[in-house]
């Protein structure tokens, strides 16, 4: 994971922190395409632990132009 943090809060709740400041937007490498810069990614699907032993997952892309 690239600037993503996450944690189960409580037992329903899922928080997922990304630092939008202006530092992380220009420190963000380029995309894939390069015609956004990615600045925070969960790198694909991430498995977290859900209620009850639900198996549930969260793939995060955030990106600024």
């Amino acid at each position: 994971m690239h600037n993503v943090s996450y944690e189960i809060v409580g037992a329903n709740k899922l928080v997922i922190t990304v630092d939008i400041s202006a530092r992380a937007i220009t420190a963000a490498p380029p995309s894939s395409s390069g015609k956004t810069k990615l600045v925070a990614s969960s790198g694909g699907t991430t498995p977290i632990a859900g209620p009850t032993g639900t198996n549930l997952s969260f793939a995060l892309n955030v990106m600024a132009k």
